[in-house]
This record gives C-alpha cells, sequence and structure tokens, in this order.
C-alpha cells in the first residue's frame, strides 16, 4: 500500500463518533500507507485528538471550509483545494456528506478512486438529491452496519457498491485508566456517552429517570452539544427539563472529554436511546469496557446488542419501558459483560475492520 498516497477529507467543525472512528482507523494504519488528512483549520480539538493518537502534524493539512460564514464557499474552496491536491493522491476518502460532495468531483474529473464512509443511514440524514450523488460519484461506499448498507435501497436496488466494514476497535478500552473503579452501593450511575443532538434521544433517557423517581440513581450526560444552533437550543432543553422536574441533584453535564474512560469510574450502566444509531461506537468501547448497555431497538443497536444476552434493548420511544429497564443499573451484569466483550472482539477484530479497509484500497485500484 505505501506506494498508494491517500486524502482522507473531514472538515466536520466537531470531534464526534465520526470523527473518532477516523482517528481510530489512522492510529491503525499510520506506517502502512502514504496519507495526508484534510481538516478545518479552526477545528483544532479534532487536531489536538489526532496528535494525541500519535499522528503527525506533517499528515494534517487544513482548509478554511466555511469562509464568510458560508459553508457554499467553503464547498468551491474545497473542491478547487482537492482537485488541485487530486495530482498527487490516488484515493480520496470523504467522511462526510459535505466532503464527499465538494471533494470526490475533484478527484473524479482526474479518473482517481473515490471512497465515501457512509456512517449514517440516508433515511436519517434524507439529504434528497444528494444522496443519488454521492452514490454516482463513490467508487466504492463504505458502510459502517448491515443497517446503514440497507438505506442505500433508496437510491440504488443492487447495492454493488456499498461494502459493510465495521468502524476500527479502539483497544485503549481494554485498559482501565487510574483510579477506577469506584463503586457506591447507595449510588448508581447511569452514563449517556456522545454528542448532545436530538437524534441521539438524550431527553427519552431524562423523561425516563424522572418516571423512575429514585434519588439513588444519577444520570451522567458525557458530551457536549455540536456546534450548530439547533443542537445548542436541545442542549438548553435538556437543562431546561433538569431543573424544572427537580433533578439538578441526580443529573451532570461533563461538556467535552477527550477521553471517555476518565468519566467511567464509577458507571454502573451506560444507555444509548438514539433513534437510528448506525452503529454506536459508544456501545462496542462500553462493552469492551466491561459496562453493560442499555440500547434502543433501532438503527444498528442490534447488531451489537442481543437482549438479555450480550446487552439490554428497550422499545425506542417507549419512556415506560426505559424507566422500568433503568432499574437494571442495580443488578449484576457479570455474565452478561463477558458475552458482550468476548463477541465485540471477535465481531471487531483487526481482519475485519482496518485490514479489510487496506484490502479494499488495493482492490478499487485494479478497477477499470
Amino acid at each position: 500500500m505505501k506506494k498508494e498516497k491517500i486524502l482522507y477529507v473531514d472538515t466536520c467543525h466537531d470531534v464526534a463518533g465520526g470523527q473518532r472512528s477516523l482517528i481510530a482507523l489512522l492510529e491503525k494504519i499510520n506506517g502502512k500507507v502514504d496519507f495526508n488528512i484534510l481538516i478545518d483549520k479552526k477545528n483544532i480539538k479534532y487536531k489536538t485528538e489526532l496528535l494525541k493518537s500519535g499522528i503527525s502534524e506533517r499528515h494534517i493539512n487544513y482548509i478554511d471550509s466555511k469562509p464568510f460564514n458560508s459553508r457554499v464557499i467553503g464547498g468551491v474552496n474545497l473542491m478547487l483545494r482537492t482537485l488541485e491536491r487530486s495530482n498527487y493522491y490516488s484515493i480520496v476518502h470523504c467522511n462526510t456528506f459535505y466532503d464527499g460532495l465538494f471533494a470526490m468531483p475533484s478527484f473524479r474529473i482526474r479518473g482517481r478512486k473515490t471512497v465515501f464512509r457512509a456512517r449514517c443511514g440516508i433515511d436519517l440524514s434524507n439529504h434528497g438529491f444528494v444522496d443519488n450523488v454521492i452514490y454516482r460519484l463513490s467508487t466504492v461506499i463504505l458502510a459502517n452496519s448491515e443497517y446503514v448498507k440497507s438505506t442505500f435501497k433508496r437510491v440504488s436496488d443492487s447495492l454493488f457498491k456499498i461494502r459493510v466494514i465495521y468502524n476500527p476497535l479502539d483497544l485503549k478500552f481494554l485498559n482501565r485508566t487510574s483510579g477506577e473503579s469506584v463503586q457506591d452501593n447507595e449510588k448508581y450511575v447511569i452514563a449517556v456517552i456522545g454528542a448532545i443532538t436530538e437524534v441521539k434521544n438524550q431527553m427519552e433517557v431524562l423523561q425516563a429517570l424522572y418516571l423512575l423517581n429514585d434519588t439513588s440513581v444519577k444520570l451522567r450526560f458525557i458530551g457536549e452539544p455540536r456546534s450548530t444552533e439547533k443542537d445548542k437550543e436541545y442542549c438548553k432543553q435538556l437543562q431546561k427539563f433538569t431543573q424544572e422536574h427537580n433533578l439538578h441533584e441526580q443529573v451532570e453535564f461533563t461538556g467535552f472529554v477527550s477521553d471517555v474512560r476518565e468519566s467511567l469510574h464509577d458507571v454502573n450502566l451506560v444507555c444509548v436511546p438514539s433513534d437510528r444509531e448506525p452503529l454506536g461506537r459508544v456501545i462496542f468501547e462500553t462493552q469492551l469496557y466491561e459496562i453493560p448497555v442499555l440500547a434502543s431497538n433501532s438503527g444498528g443497536n442490534t447488531e451489537l446488542v442481543e437482549n438479555n444476552i450480550t446487552g439490554y434493548l428497550y422499545e425506542l420511544g417507549n419512556v415506560e419501558q426505559l424507566a422500568e429497564k433503568l432499574k437494571l443499573v442495580k443488578a449484576d451484569h457479570s455474565l452478561i459483560t463477558s458475552n458482550a466483550k468476548d463477541f465485540i472482539i471477535k465481531r471487531f477484530s483487526p481482519e475485519r475492520t482496518y485490514l479489510a479497509e487496506l484490502s479494499l484500497y488495493t482492490e478499487i485500484m485494479k478497477l477499470e
């Protein structure tokens, strides 16, 4: 692979699951391929996380993807920048719909290969005609779950371009951080991990906690809202509900956390209430960390959680059922966590993640 040069493009303004998945991939392939990653110059958190993972700054390139506060002008800028760079790369790997829409045409003009990493189902993103454009611009689309692959039936019946390659496993979750574990028989902690945004459905857990009416159960939101005004407003709604229902002594908002393990030392249960989650890395990293998971029966969650065997499922939207299942925070989960950890290590072995992606790069270079 060293003879092929790959440009990864991810101009997202936040550091969420998609960015952490790409960081995990780059960490694994670092030294095995010749690559650069192009990110937004204002996303200092992303740069910091890349450097912390061992990616040299010489591999990181920067672009202003929103000059004059305009994503359209930023898109044109991205297209021109990647058109210039496409002479030096064999493959472009785009990590968001925005990047795919503006960066892949530049590479197709030069006859280069294009990879689009689909990290959410298009029934949820619903970009309309953009989904069709992305499909046609891509040499191959990498779906991170069977669920995500199935959503592309809306743009193509054959799905011949779609390959399912799971997100790389972050093996640091096999290791405990200092100061762990602390358990308090009078306090039970449920964590909800990830960007605070409506599709992550944090409000459902908050409502369930209120119905539970048990002050010994604490709820910890680990993460921050993304940079959009809509997500910031959603976070305010969560905080308002907390205050209005007198839950402020039970609920904690940590804000952005670089190493999530630092906030898991006393957690008894992780809840993943997302609506149509493509394949939540929160789930498999938590399972690797031997903390039980309670997830909605939506999207890719059911590919990771088998109810009462590798975790627990509840019906999305059923707040009463969720409130009842939150009582599991006080149960013994030793068999569940053991089953889950074994399952995750097998499912997300290197051969099924980053090595499969390296093999795919070699394969598509042979395509006419």
